[in-house]
């Protein structure tokens, strides 16, 4: 009593989740932006318009001349490129951030925390960034394949336009969504897909902007930094979707985990391959852990969140490059259904072997029986890589747009086996085992609780229910950290935790399985949550328990509420996605111009510097 009497006097209970953004946190925020404007004024201030025209346009046209003058390139591909690329950096900076916020601490009782506010500038930005290439691009009057009147539309700016667009609106609708239905922390809600979605496949619109104008544009230091770059990226973006397994918090079946990898890293690779000939993929795979490395620092060591860890896709990338040396003598498809065939096999057995050395969720031989979907995406993947590769690469399409589209339509079948998540009937009788001594914390609110490591065994009825899962372990999330212990059978129906779990405060304790299509649950200790009226469930010593959908727990604060905007949510997230699917493969058609083999990269005379021009196909 002595030590509650002592911490009593200090703490203020409150009503709403207490904010744990530090002030320091806001030049995350304030530093891109100086540097942005400092980029601006100085292309601004340097350039040299040939002949002077009214406010703004005359600024347009002395950056575009400080552009192209720096870069060697058109200016409208030299600065759609730029802006995308300071976008996509704080878009993907926040992204990360965020994730890692929610995960580590829960909720915030502000809406624009610097995480969310790096974000919604990022994601701006991205059709910002359209919009600059467009307007640079008219204002010179650029020989562009498509026009609007005086208005000269690069077809990666449209593509972009309408992936910022998109992404953009899902904020807005973001807040009417946690207001009607909770603050369900998952990147899987429909508002989240879209802002994620803009984002994760802007990277392509990109590289349509630098396809588009054409591999010979450019300074040489400048033309080998973007088109070394621009792959990169879009393999960085397309593994956003892997984020909630990279920090080990899935909220979908284990199988999910190698369908995503299949689709982002086959897809990203066999481009790159045939955009930018041999040892290419490698390359881009080495980029794209040196980013995503970059970031997993800054949101780990860097702001004390969980550390994200990394696919390593070296494996994939080694084997697309032995399927397109072996086939040398073939056509790109034959090349690409190669690569796709040893991805979706040799590849993802590497990422296998990786998963058990420094994986979240180690891969299990339960996951043999659906892996074909993984190997259906990598087959998918690749000949869409390829369409898109020869698209920006040789400005030819090298893949029948019938197979194309029946790709796509094995894309989407493979992503859609891993998504059933059902429950199987099962319970137990769970006990905890205290470790070291209770000391006094305050939770989320500010109340005073007990702080408690325990030990949780349990023993499950039926056993098989629970036997040879993926993952089947105790699970802490949200009191400051994420911590996860495995549990083994030590007996036949008997499993035991291999070290102790957090209770109290605002520490979130749960049993978790993953086996197959399984995806259950149950609490071992969950705080108070006044502002959602849910009692807090104390440790016990011993409990019956019965499995839960995981999502139960893991999205608790989610409630229902009126219908009409989950309808609003989800045909926003239909209409715009398909939107964006439709300028996506119009400007990658469009830019592949008439059908033709494709002549790889490096194996053959460059093309004439007229492309360089930007002149349309």
């Amino acid at each position: 009593m002595g030590m509650v009497a002592a911490l009593l006097p200090a703490v203020v209970p409150s009503a709403e989740p207490v904010s744990h953004t530090v002030p320091a946190e806001w030049l995350m925020v304030a530093g891109p932006l100086v540097l942005l404007a400092a980029v601006v004024v100085a292309l601004v201030v340097t350039g040299r318009p040939e002949a002077p025209g009214r406010w703004p346009f005359s600024w347009f046209r002395r950056a575009a001349d400080s552009l192209e003058r720096l870069t060697g390139m058109p200016a409208w591909a030299s600065g759609g490129t730029l802006a995308f690329s300071w976008a996509i950096i704080i878009a993907g900076l926040g992204f990360y951030w965020d994730v890692a916020w929610h995960i580590d601490l829960g909720r915030d009782n502000a809406l624009f925390t610097p995480a969310h506010v790096l974000i919604l500038l990022g994601l701006g930005a991205l059709g910002v960034a359209g919009l600059t290439s467009i307007v640079l691009a008219s204002v010179q009057e650029a020989p562009l394949a498509w026009r609007l009147g005086p208005i000269r539309i690069p077809r990666g700016a449209a593509a972009l336009c309408a992936l910022g667009a998109g992404a953009t609106l899902g904020f807005p609708l973001d807040d009417l969504w946690h207001a009607s239905y909770g603050v369900d922390v998952t990147m899987w809600g429909p508002t989240h897909l879209l802002m994620i979605g803009g984002a994760a496949f802007s990277p392509i619109a990109a590289w349509l902007l630098l396809g588009e104008v054409g591999r010979d544009a450019g300074r040489p230091w400048f033309r080998r930094l973007a088109w070394g770059m621009a792959p990169v990226i879009v393999m960085v973006g397309l593994s956003a979707f892997q984020l909630e397994y990279d920090d080990g918090v899935p909220q979908w079946q284990a199988l999910f985990q190698p369908v995503l990898i299949a689709m982002a890293a086959t897809l990203s690779m066999v481009a790159t391959r045939v955009a930018r000939g041999r040892g290419a993929a490698v390359l881009a795979t080495l980029g794209f852990l040196a980013v995503r490395a970059g970031f997993a620092l800054i949101v780990g060591p860097g702001l004390g969140h969980v550390l994200p860890h990394i696919p390593l896709y070296l494996g994939i990338a080694i084997c697309v490059e032995v399927a397109f040396v072996l086939t040398a003598r073939r056509s790109v498809l034959v090349s690409a259904l190669a690569a796709g065939g040893l991805a979706g096999t040799a590849g993802l057995a590497s990422e296998w072997a990786f998963s058990h050395l420094w994986g979240r969720l180690p891969w299990q031989p339960s996951m043999l029986q659906g892996i074909w979907a993984a190997a259906l995406m990598a087959l998918a993947a690749a000949v869409l890589g390829a369409a898109l590769g020869g698209a920006v690469g040789s400005r030819r399409r090298v893949v029948p747009g019938a197979v194309v589209g029946l790709a796509a339509v094995a894309a989407l079948v493979a992503m859609v086996v891993p998504l059933p998540r059902n429950t199987a009937p099962a319970t137990a009788v769970l006990r905890t085992t205290p470790v070291g001594a209770p000391s006094l914390v305050v939770d989320h609110y500010n109340h005073p609780t007990v702080y408690q490591e325990v030990v949780v065994d349990l023993d499950v009825t039926p056993a098989a229910a629970v036997r040879d899962a993926d993952t089947f372990w105790v699970m802490s999330w949200q009191g400051g950290g994420t911590i996860r212990q495995q549990l083994h059978e030590v007996s036949p129906g008997h499993w035991r935790a291999e070290g102790a779990s957090p209770t109290g405060g605002s520490w979130k304790t749960i049993v978790f399985l993953l086996k197959n299509d399984i995806v259950m649950a149950l609490p071992v200790a969950m705080p108070e949550d006044p502002q959602y009226g849910q009692a807090a469930i104390p440790v016990a010593a011993e409990r019956a328990e019965t499995f839960l959908p995981a999502s139960k727990l893991l999205t608790r604060e989610a409630h229902d509420g009126e219908a009409w905007p989950a309808i609003l949510a989800y045909s926003a997230l239909g209409l715009v996605a398909t939107g964006w699917l439709v300028i996506l493969v119009i400007a990658t058609g469009s830019l592949g111009g008439r059908p033709g083999p494709g002549r790889r990269p490096g194996t053959g005379p460059r093309r004439r510097r007229a492309v360089a021009a930007g002149a349309g196909a």
